[in-house]
């Protein structure tokens, strides 16, 4: 787009010191954007955007503590501004047989992804806008299932429920909601599943009709697309984003 579409706008991004919130958070620079940004690892986030004049705040914040996640709302509030858009961009879990999955394992990546974007969605919802956009991250594990990550699987099917929920609960405040669903993307999480095996690589490849593995910043794009005006009619959707993963 680069029409810094987003130009004046203040958004609060979360886990924006790698992978899929990293790229969101640069490609919302880009746009012109004033970002609150938020990491557990705070000095990789500082590395990344201190010298940044339009990232209001960095903030340190384990996204599975809700009093970590009131400083958001602290944050928002400090700058006197309505937020624009709020991307809640935390999330993972273990690959494990069922037999396998402890209470804790479990608890946690509800945590991690169905906990951390409901509660930073509250927390920053008393200082958003009319017009404003919720941009959350599901998967396509979230609809196609698979061995190995029952738990995962549900939390980013709660994720795009959510996402609904949102859309028709806040749609009167004029408030969109939506959800992105990522297929194989470039991040640390698909470099630990591959652990470094071409052939695990080159099969998940030759199920992308596209052709690549999907970049950040692919995801980033649809991210500003939802967030912008430029999707004013678009919420309570969930967009796949996966070159084709799951239409083959």
């Amino acid at each position: 787009m680069n029409k810094e579409i987003m130009k004046g706008e203040l958004c609060v991004v979360t886990g924006a010191a790698a992978g899929i919130g990293r790229a969101i958070a640069e490609r919302f620079l880009e746009e012109g954007a004033d970002l609150i940004v938020a990491d557990f690892n705070e000095e990789e986030a500082k590395r990344i955007y201190g010298s940044n004049e339009h990232v209001l705040d960095i903030l340190k914040v384990n996204a599975t503590d809700i009093a970590d996640l009131e400083k958001l709302g602290e944050a928002v509030k400090k700058t006197g501004r309505k937020v624009k858009a709020v991307l809640p961009i935390v999330g993972n879990g273990p690959n494990n047989m069922i037999e396998d999955i402890t209470p804790e394992m479990f608890r946690l990546t509800m945590d991690l992804n169905v906990f951390s974007a409901f509660f930073t969605v509250q927390k920053v919802l008393p200082y958003m806008s009319d017009k404003s956009a919720i941009v959350l991250i599901s998967s396509i594990a979230g609809f196609q299932g698979g061995k190995n990550a029952l738990v995962y699987n549900a939390a980013k099917a709660a994720v795009r429920s959510m996402a609904r929920s949102f859309a028709g609960e806040l749609a009167e405040r004029g408030i969109r909601a939506n959800a992105i669903s990522p297929g194989p993307t470039e991040t640390k999480a698909f470099t630990d599943f591959v652990k470094g095996d071409e052939s695990i690589r080159a099969g998940i490849l030759a199920n992308i009709p596209i052709g690549h593995i999907g970049q950040p910043r692919e995801i980033a794009n649809v991210a500003l697309f939802l967030a912008s005006d430029e999707a004013t009619y678009v919420t309570g959707a969930e967009v796949i984003t996966d070159g084709g993963f799951t239409n083959r």
